[in-house]
């Protein structure tokens, strides 16, 4: 999951890691997660990037499921963190973990064209095209079937926000 609208970026690294979900942005959130406990869609476990904006994403997400214990705040999904040590980390999860990934753009659809490409050739598409782009509170779910040699999977379904709230 992307996280929610935190107005326009700021120039200043620092300041941005520290930018917050608007108003909008939360009710957004609040109203994908009901979405979403409403669709019967289940998760045992939480990583967010530390960058608070998406850190409050999942903070609103974890509430609605009861599950505040189960957020990691994960280095590797910051802006700039390493998808491979963060696949790494899913890797070590027990098989039947179902988890919420809350990031960025565009390192989140980097890692769903990644993880959904159909072979090596794929993965080293040309960096400037994305096949895939999320939206702000846009959704994505992926099962993974492989974890050896590299992450792979199959995506079952990406939503945006718009279609998250009308449910």
């Amino acid at each position: 999951m992307r996280h929610g609208y935190a107005g326009n970026p700021l120039s200043d690294p620092i300041k941005d890691a520290k930018r917050q979900l608007t108003v909008s942005g939360k009710k957004e959130v609040v109203e994908i997660a009901k979405s979403l406990k409403k669709l019967g869609v289940k998760f045992n476990v939480i990583f967010s990037s530390p960058l608070e904006r998406a850190f409050q994403t999942a903070k609103i997400i974890a509430e609605e499921y009861e599950l505040t214990e189960q957020i990691e705040q994960s280095e590797e999904l910051k802006p700039n963190g390493s998808k491979y040590f963060l696949y790494n980390k899913l890797s070590k999860l027990n098989i039947d973990s179902v988890i919420l990934i809350v990031g960025h753009e565009p390192y989140l659809s980097s890692m769903i064209n990644d993880i959904i490409s159909n072979n090596d050739t794929d993965r080293n598409y040309n960096k400037n095209t994305k096949n895939i782009i999320l939206k702000k509170a846009g959704l994505s779910r992926i099962k993974i079937t492989s974890t050896v040699p590299k992450l792979k999977g199959e995506l079952r379904w990406l939503l945006t926000p718009r279609i998250l709230k009308k449910i």
